[in-house]
């Protein structure tokens, strides 16, 4: 299971679909993941653990995990780009 945390402010639903996105991806190729949504306006704080962090706007430095640009999500250019690039991050380690 992989844990991946989305996370941006008032475009709460562009999140979720992001996270349906991600999850439908990577379960086409066999791996299961969890995703959480966060309100960086409620709180900074991320508890650590993830495989990933999806940020909606410029927001995170020197984190423990990889970490993608999620605009692609909002304005759509370079969109499917960028879900095939967070699959083969988040797929890698699957034997097809």
């Amino acid at each position: 299971m992989k844990h991946v945390l989305i996370a941006g402010g008032l475009c709460g639903a562009t999140m979720l679909i992001v996270a349906e996105k991600i999850r439908e991806r990577c379960a086409a190729q066999g791996v299961s993941v969890e995703t959480m949504i966060q309100n960086l306006w409620e709180t900074s704080y991320v508890r650590p653990g993830y495989d990933l962090i999806v940020e909606m706007f410029p927001f995170f430095e020197d984190m423990d995990c990889p970490v993608a640009d999620g605009r692609p999500f909002i304005n759509h250019v370079g969109e499917e780009a960028l879900l095939g690039k967070i699959a083969a991050l988040l797929c890698s380690e699957v034997k097809q």
